[in-house]
């Protein structure tokens, strides 16, 4: 707790996999230059971390990480661009912290007009191109005949910002439907095309071609507005707020972090709010906030401290799960201690106690962007895979088809039974 005020107050390496070797040759890179630039961009990748980077080799030796760089420089020949990638994305993630990677996202990429999520051993469609609406919901079997068992044990290796298994399942639907990491490891072809079979819950198939090049809109499940609540008119795209004047209580969805004096105005719009409303309890969710600035997140606490009329022994909540990550874990972690506030839902996605505060640089030839971590935060005394939630409630997938919200709806059931008899009015 005291270094927490002290601040407040301060303001990867194997083979590539080979699926569907038989029918796909590899086709040598020639997007940039010569393999010397490869060379020296892959020499600059190593000399930059290792001068940015708060403490590189603080799970792999210098050593390894050296010969595993130089065993690419090597093999550069039989590498085309998305198999290079995933090599580099494979060695990367052996740093060990989630800030520090070699991403798709540093060059052009493409995605495959899908949106899953991870439940078990089930991959599920929650989003696809409008054309295929009838497939939401059901389960993903393959792509290109490489089943989904096989298509995980290919990605796991090479995910990166990944810090726990929480994390790692959603980077895994993350990176799953990006065309040119599915290229690098061998499971399509190049063309940004490839087929995807489905199946649904009576065990019917369905196999469709899906185009990367696609530009068709996601539809996806409907989620529907917390019931009882209306969206009230100071929600921004980063924050939106709703509210339920019956049970005295605010939801606000805090989605990504807006710029500092953004927050500052909205929190103190909030706090106003609350004020004037009658306002008890407030729950945030974190559950789809990735990071940005966790200072920007203290200043929202900084809106709610003040008001003295909040239920501050049981009446503030924060939904977390494996989405919340940097400074969104950060803020879950401080707003227990700060808030008080009773953490609901799943583990984060990054871990309380580690490296991070991204940064990022350029690699000289290919101009590929590489990130890496900065400084060592310790949001717990003691390490855990993620910030663990005080009520550990599952994503029930029954719920979410139905486009219903069973972690949400476990506060606000625990909300309506502190209602006094007196205060209780028809929702």
């Amino acid at each position: 707790m005291t270094k927490f005020f002290l601040i407040l107050i301060a303001l990867l390496f194997s083979s590539s996999l080979t699926y569907g070797a038989d029918v796909y040759k590899s086709t040598r890179n020639t997007d940039w230059q010569a393999d010397s630039n490869w060379r020296s961009d892959i020499d600059a990748l190593q000399t930059q971390l290792e001068t940015k980077h708060i403490n590189l080799y603080h799970k792999i030796s210098k050593q390894e990480f050296t010969r595993q760089l130089q065993k690419i420089k090597t093999d550069l020949h039989q590498w085309s661009t998305p198999e290079l990638m995933v090599q580099l994305m494979r060695v990367v993630k052996h740093v060990g912290d989630g800030h520090t990677q070699f991403n798709y996202w540093g060059s052009t990429h493409h995605s495959y007009p899908l949106k899953l999520i991870k439940l078990g051993d089930q991959l599920r469609v929650t989003e696809i191109a409008s054309t295929h609406k009838h497939l939401l919901g059901t389960r993903l079997h393959s792509i290109n005949g490489v089943s989904a068992v096989q298509l995980i044990e290919a990605l796991i290796p090479i995910l990166q910002g990944v810090e726990n298994a929480f994390s790692e399942q959603q980077r895994l639907v993350e990176t799953l439907t990006v065309a040119e990491v599915l290229e690098g490891l061998r499971i399509t072809k190049p063309g940004l095309k490839a087929n995807f079979t489905f199946i649904d819950d009576k065990q019917k198939r369905y196999t469709i071609t899906l185009d990367a090049n696609n530009s068709n809109s996601l539809i996806g499940i409907p989620q529907a507005v917390p019931p009882g609540f209306t969206r009230h008119k100071n929600s921004t795209d980063a924050l939106e707020l709703f509210i339920n004047p019956a049970l005295e209580t605010i939801y606000l969805d805090f989605k990504k972090y807006p710029r500092f004096q953004e927050m500052h105005s909205f929190a103190a719009k909030l706090a106003e709010l609350t004020k004037d409303q009658h306002i008890k309890r407030i729950i945030i969710d974190l559950r789809h906030n990735g990071g940005g600035d966790f200072f920007v997140g203290l200043a929202l606490a900084w809106g709610l401290i003040v008001v003295d009329s909040l239920d501050w022994q049981k009446g503030m909540y924060v939904l977390i799960g494996r989405q919340t990550f940097s400074a969104a874990m950060s803020n879950a972690a401080q707003y227990r201690q700060i808030l008080n506030a009773t953490l609901v839902g799943e583990p984060t996605g990054a871990n309380p106690v580690g490296y991070q505060d991204a940064d990022t640089f350029n690699l000289p030839h290919s101009g590929w962007k590489v990130m890496y971590s900065k400084r060592l935060y310790k949001f717990q005394d003691k390490a855990s895979d993620g910030v663990q939630p005080d009520i550990n409630i599952p994503l029930e997938w029954n719920a979410y088809k139905m486009g219903e919200d069973n972690q949400l709806d476990w506060i606000l059931n625990k909300i309506k039974a502190d209602v006094t008899p007196l205060q209780k009015q028809p929702l």
